[in-house]
């Protein structure tokens, strides 16, 4: 898994989401990862990972039809055929979730997500 290259301040803003992420999310159990970073977390297998401290995705528009807001939380899609990229825009640090496309019900992992991420990063 690729560790995003950000800068101290937006490192700075992405370490206290670590400590907000769920054990469990959609009843995929927290995995570890290589390499460790407190930039990058895993559930599942195959994985649903969280990068934190991502650039703003190319295409990106608040008023994009691929742009929904889920409890106060942008989210940017953008979708391929093995995975399912959200992208949540932030002022302080993009935070970047990609899904398998085998994993249903993909809007309920941004609803246990998103307080995790209004509570951590303005």
């Amino acid at each position: 898994m690729t560790v995003p290259a950000a800068s101290g301040a937006t490192r700075a803003a992405c370490a206290p989401l670590g400590d907000r992420l769920p054990t469990h999310l959609d009843g995929h159990r927290s995995r570890v990862i290589d390499p460790v970073s407190p930039l990058v977390h895993a559930w599942g297998d195959p994985p649903i990972v969280l990068r934190c401290g991502v650039p703003k995705p190319a295409g990106y528009s608040e008023n994009s039809i691929q742009t929904t807001d889920v409890n106060g939380v942008l989210w940017f899609q953008q979708v391929t055929p093995l995975t399912v990229r959200w992208t949540a825009v932030r002022r302080a640090a993009n935070v970047e979730l990609d899904v398998p496309t085998t994993y249903p019900a993909q809007g309920g992992l941004l609803v246990q997500l998103g307080a995790a991420i209004k509570q951590s990063i303005p």
